[in-house]
């Protein structure tokens, strides 16, 4: 079935699946505009995820996160936060107002894309989020294998998935 053009877009997975650089080349294909939740939550808060999560914890960063995805709505492209959809309300909410995309990738080809970014508050527990996860990511409309495609392959893979040009 063909994308809405109210339809949102939303790419969920892990941390260093790609989120954030494919969502900002689906927005281009697409023509629509691009909302980041991490960056969102940090232009709020006035603080980088890292800080949200030293100073108050990750129940602070969630809240914060929360009000974010469930005033998305309308054509738009998000990237959301590795752990956003996991949030029952965020995935009701993500689902009734769109497209989910989860774009699955191996914890090698999540830490080469990663390297040694050290502002990943969650980065050493990849294995045991991803064990968590995994079920409910797999809720999404769809799943795009990441490893080995560049952010651009991916994103037009997703458009054409979407029933995009």
């Amino acid at each position: 079935m063909p994308l809405g053009s109210a339809e949102t877009v939303s790419l969920a997975g892990m941390m260093g699946s790609g989120k954030s650089t494919v969502a900002r080349e689906l927005g281009r294909l697409l023509g629509r505009r691009v909302v980041d939740t991490d960056r969102e939550v940090e232009r709020r808060a006035r603080r980088t995820v890292a800080q949200i999560f030293a100073e108050h914890g990750e129940p602070a960063f969630r809240a914060l996160e929360r009000e974010v995805v469930r005033g998305l709505s309308g054509p738009l492209v998000v990237a959301l936060g590795g752990g956003a959809f996991c949030d029952p309300g965020n995935a009701e909410h993500l689902v009734r107002v769109g497209r989910v995309i989860f774009l699955d990738v191996s914890r090698a080809e999540a830490a080469r894309r990663m390297g040694e970014d050290g502002d990943r508050p969650l980065a050493r527990r990849w294995e045991e989020l991803l064990r968590a996860r995994l079920s409910l990511y797999r809720r999404a409309s769809l799943t795009v294998p990441a490893d080995g495609a560049t952010s651009d392959a991916l994103a037009r893979r997703v458009a054409g998935l979407l029933g995009t040009p």
